[in-house]
């Protein structure tokens, strides 16, 4: 909860967000502080089929040959058990996944996981990244010439497998859903002129994507070089460390990061930093 001093903390200030799931919840937080929330949905979800990666997933489970799943996210598993039942019922996956290791990056897959009838065995440390998830599974057991699969959330996790393969892992991917930009870019086309004509202060990222997505857009429109140099004269937050790696991959640097990934606490912590972030950065030479 916020203290009667940061009430209001971002007045009239215009902060851009890019959520597409939880866009009104995440504008009414924005709304709460004082603030202009500036909406452009920049993901949506792919819908997959039961395609030949999930029917291998599923054959390589029945013949015993996966030894460990590592879970990312827990909507990412209520999917993978909706995509799997036209041949693989509830209660036959649970059993299955009660033979190997199961291994869940934070507290939402655990929840996922549990309601499966799945306690997994490892469950990655705070902040909960993939480095971290990484030091359980291999601190649980060796991973070297094991199958290990891997969940995948919206796009392929390039530096996990690599990591896996450098440590000599065979990994197998199970993708449950994708990524794709909206089919209506107008929204966050506008922000993107928004962002460009210096008159948004603030922009609060809830997952790497949205950052890919709008330099993309930028990019498509010729707009990129602009976006780059306004983004230097604005905050930038991320909600947490797996947010600020996507981020930093696209040479985009958060300047804070709550220490609970939630879109609540980002708000908060935006409230807190903002204004002196502005302050700093619009008082350096351009």
């Amino acid at each position: 909860m916020s203290t009667p001093a940061e009430d209001r903390a971002l007045r009239g200030k215009r902060v851009a967000i890019f959520e597409t799931r939880f866009k009104d919840e995440f504008a009414n937080l924005v709304r709460k502080q004082g603030a202009e929330p500036l909406i452009g949905p920049a993901m949506v979800e792919a819908p997959l089929t039961l395609g030949p990666e999930l029917r291998g997933f599923a054959e390589a489970l029945r013949q015993g040959e996966v030894d460990a799943l590592l879970v990312l996210t827990g909507v990412g598993n209520r999917k993978l058990v909706t995509l799997l039942a036209p041949i693989m019922d509830k209660d036959e996956l649970r059993d299955l996944l009660a033979k190997i290791v199961v291994v869940a990056r934070g507290p939402k897959a655990v929840k996922a996981l549990r309601e499966l009838g799945v306690t997994p065995q490892v469950t990655a440390s705070e902040p909960h990244t993939w480095e971290t998830l990484l030091v359980g599974l291999t601190e649980h057991m060796s991973v070297a010439g094991k199958r290990i699969a891997l969940q995948q959330y919206g796009v392929p996790h390039e530096r996990l497998t690599q990591a896996l393969e450098e440590a000599r892992a065979d990994v197998l991917q199970v993708p449950v859903y994708r990524w794709q930009l909206p089919a209506d870019l107008a929204p966050l086309e506008q922000v993107i002129d928004e962002i460009c004509e210096g008159t948004v202060d603030a922009i609060l990222f809830t997952s790497g994507p949205q950052a890919g997505a709008l330099i993309e857009v930028a990019q498509r429109r010729g707009r990129e070089p602009a976006l780059r140099a306004a983004l230097t004269r604005l905050a930038l937050g991320s909600v947490g460390p797996s947010c600020t790696e996507a981020m930093r991959n696209l040479e985009l640097e958060p300047d804070f990061e709550p220490v609970h990934g939630k879109m609540g606490h980002l708000v908060l912590e935006a409230a807190r930093k903002v204004s002196g972030v502005l302050a700093r950065k619009r008082a350096e030479p351009a």
